[in-house]
């Protein structure tokens, strides 16, 4: 990252949001968009490729959704700074993208200022959580985790889906539920089985007796 400019990458699904987040950052000095992405497939494509210092993520993409992508550009680029912008406000989301490397989670009502705030922090190294969610993070905290969280029925279906091969949007017409639906019941289900990624949820799953 150079002194004067901080080069950052979009993603999110919802042209009008990624033209919207351009205009405002167009207006703030120091900051550079250099590419935009429209899922999380083309989101590590692009951070290959421009090797910006902050990437602007949401949750609820196609193809790869934005906690599937942060996991892998954590482990891929591990200098590059994530600031997860959702509507998902809903703790397991918050938890689950911090846990997975985010250092800012920020809903997409933020103000101009503090989306300026969180950038610049993170990009000097910091993290930044706003009251509401730092309130969040600290109140779920501090509750023991259960041993093991049994999965709902609901929960057992997707699992077995997603062990199948499944996109969220295949689960979501099989199960006649909204694709954000089958995102937050994979969101509970990495959580509850402690998995970092599909993959290990496989593994896990596998040695539970959960699947075939």
């Amino acid at each position: 990252m150079t002194q004067e400019t901080i080069r950052i990458v979009i993603a999110d699904d919802h042209p009008l949001v990624r033209n919207g987040l351009k205009t405002v950052l167009h207006t703030m000095p120091g900051f550079q968009v250099v590419a935009e992405a429209e899922n999380g497939l083309q989101l590590l494509k692009l951070i290959d490729e421009y090797k910006p210092d902050v990437a602007l993520v949401d949750i609820s993409m196609p193809q790869l959704n934005g906690l599937e992508a942060l996991q892998q550009l954590n482990a891929q680029h591990p200098d590059l700074k994530l600031i997860m912008l959702t509507m998902h406000e809903e703790p397991e989301y918050i938890l689950k993208s911090l846990s997975s490397g985010a250092q800012a989670y920020l809903l997409k009502n933020v103000e101009p200022e503090e989306l300026q705030k969180a950038i610049i922090t993170v990009a000097k190294g910091g993290k930044y959580y706003n009251p509401t969610i730092a309130s969040i993070v600290i109140n779920n905290l501090s509750k023991p985790e259960p041993d093991e969280e049994a999965l709902t029925p609901r929960e057992l279906e997707v699992l077995r889906l997603i062990c199948r091969g499944m996109s969220n949007h295949q689960i979501a017409s099989e199960l006649f539920i909204s694709i954000r639906t089958v995102e937050k019941h994979r969101v509970n289900v990495l959580r509850k089985m402690q998995a970092v990624n599909t993959a290990d949820l496989v593994r896990k799953a596998l040695e539970r007796g959960l699947i075939d």
